[in-house]
């Protein structure tokens, strides 16, 4: 199946700023694999023409390029089972009730839920929900039992195959000083934490400024 490229450049929004000192390019990390001959939709993939995009199904692509459907690369902000834009009535219902709750202002708060499996530490879900809305969701700890993916990556997931299926970052923040960094590729507002050469942390939000979805 053919499959539309959505690049999307110029709509998109800058996220939020990270500090420069605390970041640094990728010059030295290792050249990506050869980009997949396959794309899956709704993931995001790297493109040998146009570098890092977001894969649709050809209807979606002809509902906006014919102005039925506003263009928009939300269909990719997925992170294993929670989306962008879902309500957390429907992430609860997945998920259950959360851990912990933390109020941001009258409209944002932010919740933590575990993801029920054996041994410890185990996985869990950081949401932001802004009017009951999913606007931040990352998911963060050790490999988890059942799958549960971004853009095709897991946690656990070497560092070489982000690079594969992403391509190099734009840049890379520490979150840790001893090395912990977080790899974003801007304009889309997505990131992947590295530790130790593994995948520990896999986020998407909405682009900062923008309506909530």
């Amino acid at each position: 199946m053919r499959l539309l490229v959505l690049a999307l450049l110029l709509i998109l929004a800058p996220g939020a700023a990270v500090r420069a000192q605390s970041c640094r390019g990728a010059d030295d990390l290792p050249e990506p694999g050869p980009a997949a001959a396959e794309m899956v939709p709704y993931q995001f993939h790297r493109t040998a023409d146009r570098g890092l995009a977001c894969v649709l199904p050809p209807e979606d692509g002809a509902a906006m390029a014919a102005g039925r459907r506003a263009v928009t690369f939300l269909p990719c902000l997925k992170v294993g089972a929670v989306a962008i834009a879902d309500t957390r009535r429907t992430v609860e219902a997945l998920l259950g009730e959360p851990v912990a709750a933390v109020p941001v202002d009258d409209h944002t708060e932010t919740r933590s839920y575990f993801i029920a499996q054996r041994g410890e530490p185990r996985p869990h879900y950081t949401i932001t929900y802004r009017d009951g809305v999913a606007v931040a969701v990352q998911l963060v700890g050790p490999p988890t039992e059942m799958p549960a993916t971004f853009a095709g990556l897991a946690l656990g997931d070497p560092a070489q195959r982000v690079l594969d299926v992403l391509g190099r970052p734009a840049r890379r923040c520490r979150f840790r000083p001893d090395g912990g960094e977080t790899w974003v590729w801007p304009p889309f507002p997505i990131g992947v934490d590295v530790e130790n050469g593994f995948v520990v942390g896999l986020k998407a939000t909405w682009p900062a400024g923008r309506p909530t979805p």
